[in-house]
């Protein structure tokens, strides 16, 4: 509706549409000062705060460049929500000495669902972009306010010492290139992340530009992804306690690239759409057990462990878009969905570098 009412063309959108990922990239490196300042959970209330203003300004925009402008705020935004929440979920789970970081990120995939349905009915309404939005940010406001008010203070941004496993001060002029277990769980991070950009961007004009579907049906693969995602989230917990983490991440990619080849290979409508559900089955657990590893590097502040593994997360779902229309482009869209089947094979031999069973984290 909002490209309609500034008579946007699929170009303009498309540089719009980069705000949010350039924004959440720009938090990467905003946050962890943040946190250290005033601790994860007054920044993620403020952040969360900001988000749903950002929500209103974007029903306000009148140009190209002030919309562009308001999403790359949105995006900030969420970007510092998304690192305050997984740092409180990863000292959560600390505290629960049990897997639920899974269940987390399905508690969001559902926010998701529900976020895009309230947005179908308001559009098939006819109500007004600004009042809708306007309504979300009132609504997302109430919920933060009231499920926020038992979050973990200080406690929860403590860092891990590499010997004793107990909390201990932040250590001074940290390193990336000094973890490389971090480094590889950010490599994890952007190709399930490239994956995730990549079916929800060319998931719909594969469907009817290659299998030749109906525009009703085109959406369907990114919403049984979707299914698929939050079932395997809200189950991944049980199977991660059962089969630990590196079984259950080497498992997972395994089953979301052959997901990501079945829907490449298989022909028809129906096997694509298959493919498309077993993608966010396997898919689903990847990200959320990368951040639990991610959160709980010995030595390292949380909020700046997770905000590194997610810079390289992000930036896998930034150049998704990009890349796939350029691969497209030069040879064929179908060439191009096997980028992310092979990216999430990678993930095979990196799974090996995560904590197994008898570890703090197995």
């Amino acid at each position: 509706m909002i490209q309609h009412e500034l008579r946007l063309n699929s170009a303009q959108l498309g540089i719009a549409l980069l705000g949010p990922p350039v924004g959440q990239v720009l938090a990467m490196g905003l946050i962890p000062g943040l946190v250290r300042r005033w601790s994860s959970a007054t920044a993620g209330r403020w952040s969360a705060a900001a988000a749903g203003g950002c929500v209103i300004l974007l029903g306000l925009a009148r140009s190209l460049v002030v919309l562009t402008a308001f999403l790359a705020l949105f995006g900030l935004a969420l970007g510092a929500l998304d690192i305050c929440m997984n740092t409180q979920g990863v000292a959560v789970e600390r505290r629960y000495e049990r897997p639920i970081m899974s269940g987390l990120h399905g508690v969001y995939s559902v926010g998701v669902l529900v976020g895009a349905l309230l947005g179908s009915v308001a559009a098939g309404l006819g109500v007004d972009p600004l009042a809708h939005f306007t309504f979300a940010a009132c609504l997302f406001t109430v919920v933060t306010v009231v499920g926020t008010r038992d979050l973990l203070g200080r406690s929860a941004d403590h860092v891990t010492d590499s010997k004793a496993q107990e909390p201990s001060t932040a250590p001074k002029g940290i390193r990336l290139r000094e973890h490389p277990l971090l480094i590889a769980i950010g490599v994890v991070a952007f190709c399930s992340f490239f994956a995730e950009g990549a079916v929800d961007n060319w998931s719909g004009v594969f469907l009817h530009e290659v299998r030749h579907s109906s525009f009703a049906v085109a959406p369907l693969g990114t919403a049984l992804t979707g299914i698929g995602m939050a079932a395997g989230r809200f189950s991944g917990d049980a199977v991660i306690s059962r089969w630990e983490r590196r079984r259950t991440l080497l498992c997972g990619s395994l089953v979301a690239s052959a997901g990501m080849a079945l829907t490449l290979v298989g022909g028809s409508i129906a096997t694509t759409l298959a493919g498309y559900a077993v993608f966010g089955l396997g898919v689903a657990t990847i990200v959320p057990i990368a951040f639990t590893i991610a959160g709980n590097t010995a030595g390292v502040p949380p909020a700046w462990a997770l905000s590194r593994a997610s810079t390289l997360g992000y930036t896998g779902q930034l150049s998704s878009p990009a890349l796939i229309g350029l691969v497209a482009h030069v040879t064929s869209l179908s060439l191009a969905l096997a980028i992310p089947a092979v990216l999430l094979l990678a993930v095979v031999p990196l799974s090996r570098l995560a904590p197994g069973r008898g570890s703090a984290l197995g």
